[in-house]
């Protein structure tokens, strides 16, 4: 089973961004900030987590996603394409750079990392490990 690794480095008050390696490959993140792990509202608590493929998600509104299983207290976490946290309730955006849309954080190419991701993990569960914190300094 691969393994694929998250480091979150950029930690804000309306966002998380990170860079993930995974395949040999490197793709930079957003996330939600920290809100306690509140569903549809928070990141994901940093740990490792199995994941699955799902060729659509269960709205159907994604496809050739991955899935986190067991995340602590949450449910439907996914691996997907978007620009924004807006463009998620909780799960963790896949880009191929990052930048800024409207002024906000972003990543940009989503939909291009997220095939490139499918190329290098392929359809078989990988191993997500999240380091770092999810939390603003003091």
């Amino acid at each position: 089973m691969q393994t694929a690794i998250l480091l979150r480095g950029e930690v804000r008050a309306d966002s998380i961004r990170g860079v993930l390696f995974a395949g040999g490959k490197f793709f930079h993140t957003i996330e939600r900030p920290w809100k306690n792990n509140k569903r549809n509202e928070s990141c994901i608590p940093a740990g490792a987590y199995q994941t699955t493929f799902l060729p659509r998600s269960a709205s159907g509104k994604y496809r050739q996603v991955y899935h986190l299983q067991s995340v602590p207290g949450r449910t439907g976490i996914l691996i997907h394409n978007g620009n924004l946290v807006a463009h998620s309730r909780g799960c963790l955006i896949i880009g191929l750079r990052r930048g800024s849309l409207a002024g906000k954080a972003a990543v940009i190419n989503s939909r291009t990392a997220l095939h490139q991701l499918f190329q290098v993990m392929g359809a078989e569960p990988f191993q997500l490990q999240i380091i770092g914190n999810q939390q603003l300094s003091n």
